[in-house]
């Protein structure tokens, strides 16, 4: 089992999921982004080392407005690449971001900021930030502008400094900021060689969106801790194109809800050739039946990890 007994003084989210890779294998794909299953040749490819030197550039912007280590930035941008940059932007910098859905209503973004008290508000896509309140409201070009920036280093966090905030669904009250500090990396290493099974050779499909923390752990931060690739979409949501993506991308590793699971097996006719590359399934976000369980399975001939 892979585990941290010391936890270093000095550490920084960003830098441990991106640096090594740029340094040990630029030129290795980090991130595919797809949003058309049969044009995979024209999916966004991003590799460690554009990866790196972007979020860095995009740390050096954030500075370079104001921002200071420690303030928070919230992000409420479509599910694109966007979302990942800034994530990782702002922990580079020292900023503390706060991803949020594209579909809350204006009331629920609201009640966020005035929660959170954002000192800037990343919006684009025509989404809008509501009240502002005294944040600084960053749009398509400021976003834009940030990514052209030259790279600055990462900063020098404590582990213990905040690195991101989530907020809990809100099912049964109002929703609660929740911060994850900067070794929060560290602690999920063991996931890596006990539920994901997870190393850099692998290809991991989530098939959720940028803003869920399951899909920003298992779907990105994971992979990139032990220098895999991540691949995520962002086309239309068809049942259909699962099978074909986890087929045309090889996926090795496919992260998903046990209900999508479930409408995968009901609405395509699924051969062995679809999972000629997947090792295995991991299910999260919601309870898995024995009896899905048993069909994945039979279906897939892969285990299942929940």
């Amino acid at each position: 089992m892979q585990t941290h007994k010391t936890i270093p003084a000095r550490f920084n989210l960003a830098r441990h999921c991106l640096e090594r890779n740029a340094t040990s294998a630029p030129d290795k794909t980090a991130l595919l982004i797809v949003g058309d299953v049969e044009n995979l040749a024209g999916a966004e490819r991003w590799t460690y080392g554009a990866l790196d030197q972007t979020v860095r550039g995009v740390a050096a912007g954030l500075l370079d407005l104001g921002l200071e280590p420690g303030s928070r930035i919230l992000l409420r941008v479509p599910n694109n690449i966007d979302y990942a940059l800034l994530f990782f932007g702002a922990i580079a910098a020292g900023i503390v971001p706060i991803p949020v859905s594209a579909l809350l209503t204006a009331e629920e973004t609201a009640h966020l900021i005035n929660d959170a008290e954002p000192a800037a508000i990343a919006v684009s896509g025509g989404l809008g930030a509501g009240t502002s309140g005294s944040a600084l409201v960053l749009d398509d070009d400021a976003i834009a502008a940030l990514k052209a920036f030259p790279p600055a280093s990462y900063a020098d966090t404590a582990a213990e400094d905040p690195a991101y905030m989530l907020y809990t669904s809100g099912t049964t009250r109002r929703p609660k900021g929740v911060v994850h500090a900067q070794r929060v990396a560290l602690g999920r290493a063991p996931m890596h060689s006990e539920w994901e099974a997870l190393g850099h050779n692998d290809i991991v499909l989530h098939a959720g969106a940028f803003n869920w923390s399951y899909t920003l752990g298992v779907g990105l931060l994971d992979p990139w801790s032990v220098g895999a690739t991540a691949v995520l979409y962002t086309g239309p949501r068809d049942i259909t194109v699962w099978p074909r993506l986890i087929q045309a991308a090889g996926a090795t590793i496919f992260a998903a809800v046990p209900s999508l699971l479930r409408q995968i097996l009901k609405y395509n006719a699924l051969g062995p050739e679809v999972f000629s590359a997947l090792r295995h399934t991991l299910a999260a976000g919601e309870a898995l039946s024995p009896a899905l369980l048993e069909q994945w399975q039979a279906t897939t001939g892969r285990p299942v990890y929940e």
